[in-house]
């Protein structure tokens, strides 16, 4: 009877460790991924952000919302959109991106007709700041140079705004 304990015993070790444990996928949290990979959530809602951002500029531009249009390109970019309101004949120019954004935004080519298309999240080249490629698909024949797409920024205050302007300005 002796040798029969640690027979049994040495044979219920072997089937469980043979054994697969069939609660083992329960064992791991639902959201588990490597660490590579960042986490869902997160990334939806950055690019549910950036979207927003996207279409709110877009109506900008269709509006001339100076406002608006402004608000979500960088403060460092404005000087783009001020430039568009040069009059050479004059030597002048709006030194402020509010009212120079009707002018940018009647030389955006396309945007009356312009809409979101994919949109593709990466960072900057040192992996810190989250920006958005937002592809604009154009739902009628423009004629003109259009953009092909926009950039969007995670900025320090928690907003997306473009740092670099797309080309706008009179046309003509």
């Amino acid at each position: 009877m002796r040798r029969l304990a640690p027979c049994a015993l040495m044979l219920i070790l072997a089937l469980t460790a043979c054994g697969g444990d069939s609660d083992e996928a329960t064992d791991k949290p639902a959201d588990s991924r490597p660490d590579s990979q960042p986490e869902t959530g997160v990334e939806d809602d950055n690019m549910a952000a950036a979207r927003t951002a996207a279409e709110d500029f877009l109506e900008a531009l269709r509006t001339g919302d100076g406002e608006v249009g402004c608000a979500l390109i960088d403060e460092e970019a404005h000087a783009s959109v001020t430039l568009t309101t040069m009059n050479t004949q004059a030597a002048t120019m709006e030194e402020e991106c509010e009212p120079a954004f009707p002018t940018y935004a009647e030389g955006f080519v396309g945007a009356d007709v312009a809409k979101i298309g994919g949109i593709e999240m990466g960072t900057d080249t040192r992996g810190e700041t989250p920006i958005a490629t937002v592809e604009l698909v154009y739902s009628d024949e423009v004629e003109g140079d259009t953009a092909d797409d926009l950039l969007f920024w995670l900025m320090d205050d928690g907003e997306w705004r473009i740092r670099t302007v797309p080309f706008g300005g009179p046309t003509g």
